[in-house]
């Protein structure tokens, strides 16, 4: 490996206000202003509600309003469940304010990770090794380039184009990017604190285990393991570190299933469904993991996977680095892993990026002058673009002109009727002067700090997904919510303790039907007055065919899904 020097600009830090600016621009939009969104979050929502409102089962046995979903852990539901608890404490009586609640703590976990990250890169490059020795005195202090080489992580985190989304949501692939950041700033402090960075480690393993299941703990448990057979720094401490962290991962990964099994016979049935999810989830690698996989990971890791495999060439000699093993090592496992998936998905993918993001902040500082500068033509020309096409578009919706556009941006949300919050389009208006003046002080400026290459594209991503969740909440809002039509529902039945029976109604619906209308849904074998039966495709567009022994008390749809129709029964023949 030729040697590179650092010098004390190139390790300049960026300011503390305009990275926390940016953070708080990334994690705040979009956990906020909006309804549990149909699909995944809005499930996630349901399984904290319902554990929320009922009773230590519900804790035990994740489900959504009776349904049981043992293909995750109780975890991070248990943890949103705990801020709805508590937002109904400090606010009692207000109605529908337990997701602002789990939005507030998806907002938390994911400043917990940012931080987390930052932290880790930290630890492992303020070590002697990374940079070179400087004769000269030429070279940066190893704290200053210690917090470049952060800065430039956390950049290229917020940069990532598959994590924006995805930790913004009330889901257990959320929180599981938040347990493997633990588990890399756990393993990277404990080369100078061997027993307390083993035991968050082991910690992170444990709420892993307890959040995604067992492949995703077995996977940075075998990462923890290679390390010290890789890197002589964690060969050092490798008695010490294992000895604490494995009891604690064990222990705590077998805590929620020893309490299932050491129930009665539904909390040991539960138990055996979780652990046959577990075990169909992997086999042999087959064409459909390694398609995924090829398909997904240029876009999903885009800027990160370049500079992630510029770094693994650049540092092939030194391997050893804990900078470059530790999340050299977590990325490979958990990427390898992903061609034996039996439902390959993000589940494998999110957690990754975390240490994808290292190796691309460790293999900046040895780029050339001209990649970083196709970096930020890249980043400029994208997101412009990107970002004038969302002012573009929401012009159009509110204006009617040009016609065609205006109808196309109208198809998010059919018939809803788009109205101008002056006080999102002026922190629109703002995001997007900051941007302009952003790029401007690049162009200008030609900054030598090591962060400089990837500042762009993370405060590109940061304003495109600004404008998205401003300018087009309510459209997004009103596209995927069921806030409406559960209104519509509640209206329709009887108030009391009314037991519904419901038939072919997705975890979505559920968990909105019963947050928004509070109904009670049945359990099995329960017999309730009211029936609830949701038709989707073309037989939502066909008239009904009556059900003999019930009354059609009410009969509903969602705008934005016409293919989609909600009916409501009441037992009788009248």
């Amino acid at each position: 490996m030729r040697s590179f020097l650092i010098t004390g600009p190139q390790a300049g830090k960026l300011p503390r206000w305009g990275l926390l600016l940016l953070c708080a621009l990334y994690v705040l939009p979009g956990l906020f202003g909006r309804d549990p969104w149909r699909a995944q979050d809005a499930a996630g929502f349901g399984i904290a509600h319902t554990m929320a409102t009922g009773t230590a089962a519900d804790w035990l046995m994740p489900n959504v309003a009776g349904v049981p979903i043992a293909e995750e852990g109780p975890l991070p539901f248990a943890i949103g469940a705990v801020g709805i608890r508590t937002a109904m404490l400090l606010f009692p009586g207000r109605e529908h304010v337990a997701h602002i609640a789990t939005g507030l703590t998806a907002a938390l976990g994911l400043a917990a990770l940012l931080a987390l990250l930052w932290y880790a890169v930290y630890e492992l490059t303020r070590r002697p090794g990374l940079q070179p020795s400087d004769p000269f005195g030429a070279a940066a202090t190893r704290t200053d380039f210690a917090r470049a080489i952060s800065d430039t992580a956390l950049l290229v985190l917020i940069a990532t184009l598959g994590l924006v989304a995805r930790t913004h949501e009330t889901t257990a692939e959320a929180a599981q990017v938040v347990w493997v950041g633990a588990f890399l700033y756990g393993v990277a402090s404990a080369l100078e604190r061997p027993r307390r960075g083993a035991l968050i480690a082991g910690a992170a393993v444990a709420a892993t285990a307890a959040t995604s299941g067992i492949v995703p703990a077995a996977l940075l448990l075998a990462a923890w393991s290679v390390l010290p057979w890789l890197s002589q720094p964690f060969r050092l401490v490798a008695r010490p570190m294992l000895a604490v962290g494995l009891p604690v991962a064990l222990a705590g990964s077998l805590a929620w299933p020893t309490l299932l099994w050491l129930g009665d016979a539904q909390t040991r049935a539960f138990l055996d469904a979780w652990l046959a999810w577990n075990a169909s989830g992997q086999g042999w690698p087959d064409t459909r993991g390694i398609g995924y996989l090829l398909r997904t990971a240029p876009w999903y890791f885009w800027p990160a996977w370049p500079l992630a495999l510029w770094a693994g060439w650049r540092w092939r000699g030194r391997l050893g680095e804990p900078a470059v093993a530790l999340p050299l090592t977590v990325a490979l496992f958990f990427l390898a892993a992903v061609p034996f998936a039996q439902r390959p998905g993000e589940n494998l993918l999110l957690p990754a990026i975390p240490a994808v993001a290292i190796l691309a902040a460790i293999g900046l500082p040895t780029l050339r002058r001209s990649v970083v500068n196709l970096i930020d033509w890249f980043a400029v020309s994208a997101f412009t673009v990107f970002s004038l096409a969302i002012w573009a578009y929401w012009l159009a919706l509110i204006t009617g002109f040009p016609p065609r556009m205006a109808f196309r941006a109208s198809q998010i949300a059919p018939g809803h009727m788009p109205e101008v919050v002056y006080i999102e389009l002026a922190l629109a208006l703002a995001a997007t002067l900051g941007w302009l003046a952003l790029v401007r002080w690049r162009i200008a400026q030609h900054p030598p700090m090591i962060w400089r290459a990837v500042v762009l594209s993370a405060g590109g991503l940061v304003l495109s997904w600004f404008l998205a969740m401003s300018l087009w909440l309510p459209m997004f809002n009103e596209r995927n919510t069921y806030r409406g039509v559960a209104g519509q529902l509640a209206r329709a039945v009887v108030p009391g303790p009314q037991c519904v029976a419901a038939e072919g109604l997705g975890l979505t619906e559920r968990a909105s039907f019963a947050y928004f209308a509070a109904l009670h849904f049945g359990r099995a074998g329960e017999r309730c007055d009211w029936r609830l039966i949701q038709d989707d495709g073309p037989v939502a567009r066909a008239d009904p065919k009556p059900e003999p022994g019930w009354t059609l008390a009410w009969e509903g749809k969602r705008r934005a899904n016409l293919d989609e129709r909600f009916r409501l029964y009441r037992r009788g023949a009248r």
